[in-house]
């Protein structure tokens, strides 16, 4: 069937699944919490551009929010500053038996940068919003809460934080037993919670999402709606940089690609024809 086939005011060249992706943003950078309560209507408002299995459980969804200085001097009981404190989150490794083995990789990575940890915690979900099914794809997410070397300015905060991140990375994507290790998120500026969720289940799942004291001034949401790749929790966007990879049919895109290469070499050999 061509590309170009119509059926009545169907046409097949027109034919995509897109997902959902969404930003809010207070332009006088205040932190509340009413953020997140419209966040939570617009994941409602976009359920149609995520993808779910035939039980209902999501392809994934996730958000990017700035770090709530309200929340995180109550659940770390220190009075922080912004831009002297960083929050990282953590999917552990599939092998069980092997959390306590990443979490000294990161406390020690950690330590080696400097940075002092304040607390980690397990991440508190609602499993009774999901469906039944839904439940064994969640990966827990285990967060640290960690504080600046005395001193540092905010840009070489933020770099050694990224040295963190490689060093983790380095061991994480490498030895077999820590297969599954994945950080969401290590900043000093925001945090991403996600999983195999759809839009509309991800805010009630967070707790954390649902505390008044939670505060924010700038949330990125996305639901995703794969169409060539598994569905798998640290695939759910948002990543560590906002991110859309807009993904494509694979046999449209093979062909686009291959229709844009022929025009290119035209061109080329045009150019190169003696005058």
């Amino acid at each position: 069937m061509s590309d170009n086939t119509r059926f009545g005011l169907y046409d097949s060249s027109l034919e995509k699944s897109s997902c959902g992706v969404g930003f809010l943003t207070r332009k006088d950078g205040k932190q509340t919490h009413d953020l997140l309560v419209k966040g939570h209507e617009a994941l409602c408002a976009v359920p149609h551009r995520g993808g779910m299995s035939a039980e209902g459980v999501g392809d994934g969804a996730g958000v990017s929010i700035d770090l709530s200085l309200e929340f995180f001097n109550h659940v770390s009981g220190h009075t922080l500053s912004l831009g002297q404190f960083g929050v990282g989150n953590f999917f552990m490794p599939s092998d069980t038996s092997q959390h306590g083995l990443a979490k000294q990789l990161i406390d020690d990575a950690l330590s080696a940068a400097g940075m002092t940890t304040l607390i980690t915690r397990d991440v508190p979900v609602n499993n009774d919003v999901l469906r039944p099914a839904a439940v064994q794809y969640q990966l827990p997410i285990i967060q640290w809460v960690f504080l600046a070397p005395e001193g540092i300015e905010s840009d070489r905060f933020n770099q050694k934080i990224h040295q963190v991140l490689l060093a983790v990375e380095a061991r994480a994507y490498t030895e077999p037993e820590l297969s599954g290790l994945y950080p969401l998120s290590l900043s000093a500026q925001m945090q991403v919670l996600k999983g195999r969720v759809n839009s509309n289940e991800i805010i009630p799942y967070f707790c954390d999402l649902n505390d008044s004291q939670q505060s924010i001034h700038t949330l990125y949401f996305h639901t995703r709606f794969s169409t060539n790749t598994d569905p798998h929790p640290s695939m759910a966007q948002p990543f560590r940089l906002m991110a859309h990879n807009g993904e494509l049919n694979t046999d449209k895109k093979n062909r686009l690609s291959e229709a844009a290469i022929a025009r290119q070499r035209k061109q080329h050999h045009s150019s190169q024809r003696p005058v």
